[in-house]
């Protein structure tokens, strides 16, 4: 192995305990806070009369969902193997997406878009569904629902951006 793969390889285990830490601290902090909302049935009345404390709720909630699809994105690639510098691949024999210092750089950053997509898929809910109660009149549909606008932040706002692109041909 070379001294860059090694670097690689170190640069992979503090991305993955970065990503580990701000997965556990905003999941379990986004979880805290919903069990200690008034737990009656106008938890649609309680978040929606708290807009900061929703917002909060929220982002840290997609935090979390964004956190996991870096994890997992983080690790995947680098099972799949290293890619250095100047592009070649180690093993040779790798395929497809693996890990390099750019996407290194990247997944550091990456939680941060979830933070942003979770109350943000949330409010568009509440604007173009037909239903919107059904994803967060609990505290576990606002929370799926958070988590999953995490989950799929990059996906979210490919499709916003899309849509802007298609209606104002911007």
């Amino acid at each position: 192995m070379t001294s860059e793969a090694i670097e690689l390889a170190a640069l992979e285990k503090d991305v993955v305990r970065y990503l580990v830490a701000l997965l556990l601290v905003s999941f379990v902090s986004g979880f805290v806070l919903l069990v200690f909302l008034p737990a009656d049935h106008s938890f649609a009345t309680v978040v929606t009369n708290h807009p900061l404390g929703s917002f909060f709720i929220e982002a840290l909630i997609g935090f979390a969902g964004s956190a996991v699809a870096a994890l997992t994105s983080c690790i995947n690639r680098y099972a799949a193997g290293l890619e250095l510098d100047d592009g070649t691949k180690e093993p040779k024999e790798a395929k497809g997406e693996t890990f390099n210092r750019r996407m290194g750089r990247a997944f550091y950053t990456r939680p941060f878009l979830g933070f942003v997509a979770g109350p943000v898929l949330i409010w568009g809910l509440e604007l173009f569904a037909k239903n919107p109660e059904a994803f967060v009149s609990s505290r576990e549909r606002l929370a799926f629902t958070a988590f999953m606008g995490g989950l799929l932040a990059k996906s979210v706002f490919d499709v916003i951006k899309n849509i802007f692109k298609n209606i104002f041909k911007t």
